[in-house]
């Protein structure tokens, strides 16, 4: 084959390769077989696959088709991918002419004249690395020589769109400025890329002392995903995030006033927050358990010019109930280009339960209904009694008759929890406020005792009261004064006798 023949079909098939994404150029290892001269027949062939995925720093420079030093920073490798390699019919390549037909060739016209050999590939392991699978009784020098259609047939796991096919020829000539020029490449190397999206979903922390933190059964979930680079040519078809919430949480309808129900942020591959409108570039729908952010047709043209951003949706929800182990897990979903990848968040929920009770000297507790008690963020705050939490609009909680109050649904950390009005007949006690540590899970008080405080209370004064004295000196008195009484009805009854007397004798 002549050299301009060969700088063709070379650059013909470099093209083919550079829309798969292969990237940059390479050193052949020691164990490449690269032969000059005319094609060896009986020289084993291979063609290995490495999946990884596309990004601003790879994917823009054609490959050689050499295998990539270890050093060489590739991105992300993804494991999953299956590719289908299947001979192109009608091309020869152990001919001049069968070279001018793959110079000419584009995969979307060789897509249309394939032969029935074809070959699959394992899927990509963790590090990226696929090989074809040949039957030696077949094939025992490997996959026949050829024009190679390659298409991805099963994607990884995280990729949105699927590599670009790409023609590959066994051998692949490295051409007049290849290094080594003018030799063949029995070892072939590609490296397709994929456009991928991460996806987390975590809790947002409400910010210090806030109204959000001053509501402790709400959790803000953010779900954050990339917005991938894409090849040359292709756009964000679709972009959306669901929420699905576990029957321990439920969406909030009427937040506290001053706390956003929901919020998205689209930012640049630098950092820089971008102004996106609600019901011009993206919808929000929110049903019992799934919550969907949509972006319109405005929205996707002004995503795809932000590849390598992030497109992050907050939602909030209440906690109304607790696991047993304390622990909430919440599903969030991202749809991008029909590639739809999953991830779960976890946030840890808890309780606290005050009782109030009187005892004296050890004796045995004794339960008091009536106490009412108010929990605070911060220490100042109870001291000051203002800034109470609030469950659902309560601000208050009074013990039963068992003595026991239960604040159902709280953020794990520090409380401070103060008693505002003590049982009736009974003083406010001296500790007050008592701090509180909320951990995952219900109360317990068994060992490890956790979400629990009690408060102890002694009966108001006696001495408060003027009772009659009874007892002691007391008793000498009455008994004094009831001594002179009987004396004086004596003297009396004496007097009225002696002048009874003197009346009797004048008469």
């Amino acid at each position: 084959m002549s050299s301009s023949a060969l700088r063709r079909a070379t650059a013909a098939i470099g093209a083919a390769v550079l829309a798969a994404g292969v990237a940059l150029v390479a050193v052949a290892p020691a164990q490449a077989v690269i032969l000059p001269g005319n094609i060896d027949s009986a020289q084993q062939r291979t063609l290995t696959v490495h999946k990884y995925a596309l990004g601003p720093g790879n994917g823009a420079v054609a490959g050689t088709g050499q295998e990539l030093p270890p050093s060489t920073n590739l991105g992300q490798p993804l494991p999953g991918a299956v590719f289908t390699a299947t001979q192109v019919a009608g091309v020869d390549l152990t001919t001049p002419e069968g070279w001018t037909i793959a110079t000419n060739l584009t995969p979307q016209a060789a897509s249309t004249r394939l032969a029935s050999t074809s070959f699959t590939s394992t899927p990509s392991s963790a590090n990226g690395t696929a090989n074809f699978t040949v039957d030696p009784a077949l094939y025992p020098t490997g996959m026949p020589i050829g024009l190679y259609y390659v298409k991805e047939t099963v994607l990884p796991a995280d990729a949105t769109n699927p590599a670009a096919p790409f023609l590959v020829s066994l051998p692949l000539p490295t051409g007049p400025v290849g290094a080594p020029a003018n030799q063949w490449i029995y070892d072939v190397h590609v490296y397709p890329k994929n456009a991928v999206t991460e996806l987390t979903k975590t809790r947002v922390p409400a910010p210090a002392n806030s109204v959000e933190a001053r509501n402790p059964d709400l959790i803000r979930w953010a779900i954050a995903s990339s917005i991938p680079t894409l090849a040359p040519g292709d756009t964000i078809t679709n972009y959306v995030l669901g929420d699905t919430i576990p029957s321990s949480l439920e969406f909030v309808e009427t937040p506290p006033a001053g706390v956003a129900p929901t919020g998205v942020t689209v930012t640049s591959a630098a950092g820089i927050a971008q102004n996106f409108v609600r019901d011009v570039d993206y919808t929000v729908d929110i049903a019992a358990t799934t919550s969907t952010l949509t972006f319109t047709p405005a929205g996707l043209t002004r995503l795809t010019a932000l590849q390598g951003g992030v497109v992050t949706g907050s939602i909030l929800t209440r906690a109304v109930s607790i696991p047993s182990d304390g622990i909430i897990v919440n599903t969030a979903t991202a749809s991008i280009n029909g590639a739809t990848e999953t991830v779960t968040g976890a946030t840890s929920v808890g309780q606290l339960t005050v009782y109030a009770y009187e005892s004296n000297n050890g004796s045995p507790k004794v339960p008091l209904a009536g106490a009412v008690y108010q929990v605070y963020l911060t220490q100042n705050d109870a001291n000051l009694q203002q800034n109470p939490i609030s469950i659902e609009g309560v601000t208050n909680w009074t013990t039963a008759a068992n003595g026991i109050v239960v604040i159902p649904i709280m953020t794990p950390g520090n409380y401070y929890v103060r008693e505002i009005t003590p049982p009736t007949g009974f003083n406010i006690p001296q500790t007050n406020p008592i701090q509180a540590v909320v951990v995952a899970g219900p109360t317990s008080t068994v060992a490890p005792v956790r979400n629990y405080v009690e408060f102890n209370h002694t009966q108001v004064s006696a001495a408060n009261f003027l009772l009659p004295l009874t007892g002691g000196d007391g008793g000498l008195w009455f008994g004094l004064g009831g001594a002179g009484l009987i004396v004086l009805a004596l003297g009396a009854a004496f007097v009225v006798r002696r002048r009874a007397a003197a009346a009797h004798t004048l008469a």
